[in-house]
């Protein structure tokens, strides 16, 4: 993700110029060409992935070259990359959760905050599906269906779906999912609830089942998280 200076990207064959609120994605494996200007480089921040991890951004293009997009500067992206380098630079275990953290976050927030370089999404509906996003994330503990999370954005379900994994990189529901999940790691690490109380508070109906979409997403189950990350 650039910062500043300028540089370029070979993408296909032409030579694509990369300047301040640009990035690019390589896929595992793929050809990569790219270059900063020596009279003005690139002032850059570089995430490098050594397992094996889904990243929604990437799931739409073709796993062999580079997807380029462009991302919003007010976002402050570079203040996420500023933490971790710090927490790095001393690295301890106990920085571990709050490392992991700062990256989910900054994949969030660049989901949110990016478009395709060349979108083909106009921005006033990626806008009405991100606030859509926001409300849902705010208000996770509510019973939402598909319906009533496109009626926040007036579109048909059908419409709404696919504009939703266009935009956020994920399906409504997985994105609702996501959003229960993290609230109920805040809850389990941060409070004294029961996990009954945990699963309500996230918008889980029954207990059993957060404990099964828990450890199914998370590794663990609930108890074993509260008693590796709690305080």
């Amino acid at each position: 993700m650039i910062f500043g200076g300028e540089g370029y990207v070979f993408h296909e064959g032409e030579r694509i110029p990369m300047s301040r609120g640009r990035g690019f994605l390589y896929p595992k494996g793929a050809y990569q060409q790219y270059g900063s200007d020596p009279g003005e480089p690139w002032d850059v921040r570089w995430v490098h992935f050594n397992i094996e991890i889904v990243l929604p951004l990437l799931e739409e293009v073709d796993q062999s070259r580079a997807y380029l997009f462009t991302f919003d500067l007010d976002a402050k992206l570079d203040e996420l990359f500023e933490e971790m380098y710090l927490l790095s630079a001393s690295y301890v275990t106990r920085s571990e959760p709050r490392l992991s953290a700062l990256l989910y976050e900054l994949l969030v927030k660049l989901l949110q905050n990016s478009e395709p370089l060349h979108g083909s999404v106009p921005h006033e509906v990626r806008q009405s599906i991100r606030s859509a996003a926001d409300i849902i994330h705010v208000e996770c503990a509510s019973p939402w269906s598909l319906e009533s999370m496109a009626r926040l954005t007036g579109y048909s379900s059908y419409h709404f779906l696919r504009l939703f994994r266009v935009v956020m990189g994920k399906t409504p529901n997985r994105y609702l999912t996501d959003c229960r999940l993290a609230k109920a790691k805040l809850l389990l690490v941060s409070t004294g609830l029961s996990i009954a109380q945990v699963a309500t508070q996230s918008g889980f109906a029954q207990s059993s089942y957060f404990i099964k979409v828990f450890r199914r997403f998370e590794g663990m189950s609930p108890v074993k998280y509260r008693q590796a990350f709690g305080a």
